[in-house]
């Protein structure tokens, strides 16, 4: 093999390489979603990209057949015949499934219980009859469902249906999905399909390899084993750590929401109205760590994954703009997804845990970091001291007004900047340019004229000056009214 032959054998290996490693890289979960965006029937299953919000693969579709198992037995789920009898004026009307998959008015609730619409005389019997509309509560997601959890040891996805107290899951190993309940095993403790305080909706898989549900009300934490003999065990109520004040894990006004795990055994908490808690799993005792800023109005947070440390990414059931991300550390929210409109979604799950390591270990180093930067800052300081004249040691400056800007031209003013040329990059809270402009400064103090794009919607954004070096010097913020 010639020379040439092998330096492009080597390039192709090397891009091969560095996009599997970008691609192993990349963020995914699992999402309950629906089989358009923008819609709200929590049906269907897709493995997402979160920095894209591109499908990776449709896990599971409500119009497919798939096989239905007992996870016990492994046997076929036997389908249960709904029968419902109904006084109607003059006769009584019985239906029975047969007799209801025969009916055309027929179609899915979301609700388990069979529901009169309007009335409809049987002329050869003389009765009076009814439509009906009836749920199949064997169907996989028949009433929805907005609480699942990824088990990456045995690459499974759990999961409950609303209304209905089951676990069951999709084994994901196989090349069609199978799906598995835990027939006749209660998960909590609905009274109805209706009880809201009681249903489920909050689900992850704990770094025990265990997996926890939490009900909307917080008052049945219930722990379920992954392993051939599974149990399910419900741990009963969280209680409130003394220091969250007026900020109750009970409150209604989070019920939904999801959770994630961390490396010590711990649990977060996101409810649906942004409010984040950590929760002790041995005192069940729950502690309010705060309430995610920087996300747009009307943004509920349903469902929850780990990126990566102490970032978190987050979806919405009502919003299908994009995802976004927070930090643990400061609860400042930032818009990740990148691909336009994503998948809306009642819920996420992927197998990463909340990890603090990298911090404790960069606090450990922090100390002989910072003893390192000091004597090289001294260094520099002193040559510097030779080399620049005092006034130009000043620190620089940068201010803007108005702001808020209205007719979409705003003055900055420059103090203290060495002449050059100098670029101003206007950014999206996400980090986005949006748009680079050349800014030459020729004196101490100076003011300039900047015009902001005519596309630029309202909001809020930064306006960064980056010196010829690459180097950011100052960061301010727009608001655009």
């Amino acid at each position: 093999m010639t020379q040439k032959n092998l330096l492009m054998l080597f390039a192709v290996s090397f891009t091969l390489a560095a996009n599997a490693q970008k691609k192993s890289e990349r963020t995914t979960a699992y999402v309950i979603t629906s089989a358009e965006k923008s819609s709200s029937k929590w049906t269907e299953v897709k493995l997402v990209d979160m920095i894209t919000g591109e499908e990776i693969q449709s896990v599971y579709q409500s119009k497919s057949e798939v096989p239905l198992l007992n996870a016990r037995t492994k046997k076929p789920v036997l389908k249960k015949d709904i029968v419902s009898e109904y006084s109607a004026g003059k006769g009584m009307v019985v239906l029975t499934q047969a007799k209801l998959k025969q009916e055309k008015e027929i179609r899915n609730y979301q609700n388990a219980t069979v529901t009169i619409t309007s009335p409809v005389e049987n002329i050869q019997e003389r009765k009076l009859m009814h439509r009906v509309s009836v749920v199949i509560p064997d169907a996989p997601f028949a009433t929805n469902s907005a609480a699942c959890a990824y088990d990456k040891k045995h690459d499974r996805l759990y999961y409950t249906p609303m209304g209905i107290n089951q676990l069951r899951y999709i084994d994901l190993k196989t090349e069609t999905p199978t799906i598995y309940y835990f027939e006749d095993e209660p998960l909590g403790v609905l009274s109805s399909p209706g009880d809201i305080s009681n249903q489920i909706t909050r689900m992850t898989i704990g770094s025990n390899g265990d997996g926890y549900a939490l009900t909307n009300n917080a008052e049945h934490l219930i722990q379920f084993t992954t392993n051939k003999k599974a149990t399910i065990t419900d741990l009963g109520a969280l209680t409130d750590d003394v220091s969250n004040g007026n900020y109750s894990i009970h409150n209604g006004g989070g019920y939904g929401g999801d959770m994630v795990a961390d490396d010590s055994k711990d649990l977060y908490l996101v409810t649906a109205n942004r409010m984040v808690f950590k929760i002790d799993i041995k005192t069940r005792v729950a502690t309010y760590k705060g309430s995610i800023k920087g996300l747009p109005a009307g943004f509920t947070t349903n469902g929850a994954a780990v990126e990566k440390g102490t970032s978190i990414i987050v979806c919405s059931s009502t919003n299908s703009s994009t995802y976004y991300k927070f930090n643990l550390d400061n609860m400042q929210a930032e818009k990740i997804a990148s691909g336009g409109s994503v998948f809306n979604a009642s819920d996420l799950a992927n197998g990463n845990l909340v990890s603090e390591k990298k911090k404790k270990k960069e606090a450990e180093e922090k100390p002989v970091e910072e003893k390192k930067d000091a004597e090289n800052k001294n260094a520099e300081t002193a040559k510097a001291d030779k080399t620049i004249p005092q006034e130009s040691m000043s620190p620089q400056k940068m201010a803007l007004y108005p702001n808020p800007v209205s007719n979409g031209l705003v003055k900055i003013s420059f103090e203290n900047y060495q002449a050059g040329e100098y670029e101003l990059q206007l950014m999206d809270l996400s980090g986005k340019i949006l748009s680079t402009e050349s800014a030459a400064i020729n004196s101490k103090i100076q003011t300039l004229d900047y015009k902001l794009p005519l596309s630029i919607a309202k909001g809020t954004y930064l306006l960064k000056v980056v010196n010829n070096t690459n180097k950011v010097l100052n960061t301010e913020k727009i608001i655009v009214q």
